[in-house]
This record gives C-alpha cells, structure tokens and sequence, in this order.
C-alpha cells in the first residue's frame, strides 16, 4: 500500500506522523513525506528552499523511524501548484491513501473544521484521504462510523480502499442512516440495498445500523468516523462549525474516493 503524508511541519503534522507509524505498524506499506510550496519569484531563495524543506523532510522521517516505522520511507518537496502537485504525486507513486493532519485550535474562514487546502484535498483529489486532528488518540480503530443519507447511487468502488487497510476485521461499524424522516425514493432505496450489500461483504468485526445524532460529542466516542467524499450533505451536516463552537470533532476522518478515477 502506497501512502502519501502530507507535512507542513505544524504540530498537527507531527501528530499525524505519529498515527501513521501507529495506524500500519502491523501492515506492509510505503510512505513517501510530502511537502508543496508555492514556487518563489525568480532568484528570490537562490535554490536555499530545496535545501531547507530537504532538511524539514529528513527530520519527519527519522521521527516515523523512532516511532518504530519499519516501511518504506521516501521525502519528496515540490514547488508548484498544490493540488495539481498532489494529482501528480497519487499518478506517478499510485498512492492508495493521503494523510494530514488538521487543528483542533484554529477557526477556519471556511465556515468548516478545517481550512480551504484540506477542503480542495478531500473533493477535488480523487483519492482516499485521512484526516487526523491534534487531539486524535493514538490507537487502532475498534468502533467505526458511517452516515450516509444514500445519495450517491453510481459507483460502489469507493470502498475498496478498505480491503486494503488491516485494521478493518478488528472493527466494530456503526451506519448512520441521514435524512430517513422523509419517504426514500426509488433511488436511494436502491442505493441504502447496494451500501448494505457491500458494506455487509467487508471484513468488519460487526456492522449494525443505528440512529442517532450526528452532533460532535457524539462522533467523539467512536475511533474512526468515515465519509463518502461526494456526499456533501453529511458534509454540512458533520463539519459545519461557528466560533462560538467550543466542540470540534477529536477522531480521525475517511474520506471515501473512487482512486481509479484519476
């Protein structure tokens, strides 16, 4: 398995390292550290970015090596656009999985729990994204999270990312049905029996659907919550925030995307 770790060397960064060496320290995978700037205006840096971030990026990758990281470790740092950087990346390494980290401290000019870059990674980069706050806990995911209001109806391949992900047959999946105080439709009547069908083939400890809310201290309880990254209804729902907020979600998030469609 192929694993992009996005690093801006933040604290929320660091945090992320240490649960990537948790999350695969019993799977085979390769890392490869990333990190993209904007590229300087001619002659502005005289070449020193390379060998700063260079050194940023070797600093990351003994950190996952004291955290007893015995996979692959490559560091790459690109000047370029960000997500057309990040695009060619996932193309040219055939990356399965992004990880970043996120802050549970800032209040963002998104309106969302997290800022514009993150938000441009989970939707407009088809790949499958992790998403782990500062104040996430370092441990294998035992119970897990789905909502969904059924809405997408075309592509189920979304989920193949977790047959790749070892931690799955020691989870317990919880599905959230959304939006079921209205009559479904033909369409996502037959969306919530494909959902059930593949999610029931998966290698879950358990699955079992419950209702209940979708408010923040709720979601806290569970170890991994996970998100189709085309259903932006629960997006609202789940990431909205205002300042006066003082929750904000403190478990790591699985972006579900079609990675075959580059």
């Amino acid at each position: 398995m192929n694993v992009v770790l996005l690093s801006d060397f933040s604290s929320s960064s660091t945090h992320m390292l240490d649960y990537a060496a948790m999350l695969f320290k019993n799977q085979e995978a390769s890392f490869t550290i990333l990190h993209i700037k904007s590229p300087c205006h001619k002659g502005d840096c005289g070449g020193k970015c390379d060998i700063i971030f260079s050194q940023k990026l070797k600093r990351d990758q003994d950190l996952l090596r004291q955290k007893g990281c015995v996979n692959s470790i490559t560091t790459k740092f690109i000047e370029g656009s960000f997500i057309e950087s990040i695009r060619s990346v996932i193309i040219d390494e055939r990356i399965d999985l992004i990880m970043l980290g996120n802050s549970t401290k800032q209040v963002f000019n998104t309106g969302l729990f997290f800022d514009k870059k993150t938000l441009e990674i989970i939707t407009k980069v088809k790949c499958s994204v992790v998403l782990v706050p500062e104040q996430a806990h370092l441990s294998l995911p035992q119970t897990a999270l789905l909502p969904t209001d059924f809405s997408i109806t075309s592509d189920y391949s979304i989920f193949n990312i977790l047959t790749s992900l070892s931690f799955v047959n020691q989870t317990h999946l919880s599905l959230i049905p959304t939006g079921l105080h209205k009559t479904l439709g033909p369409n996502k009547r037959h969306s919530k029996d494909l959902i059930s069908k593949v999610i029931n083939s998966l290698e879950f400890k358990s699955v079992k659907e419950i209702q209940s809310t979708l408010k923040v201290a709720y979601i806290n309880r569970f170890d991994l919550v996970m998100v189709m990254a085309k259903n932006l209804s629960i997006f609202k729902e789940l990431f909205s925030t205002s300042p006066e907020s003082l929750l904000r979600p403190e478990v790591p998030f699985l972006f579900l995307h079609d990675s075959r469609k580059l």
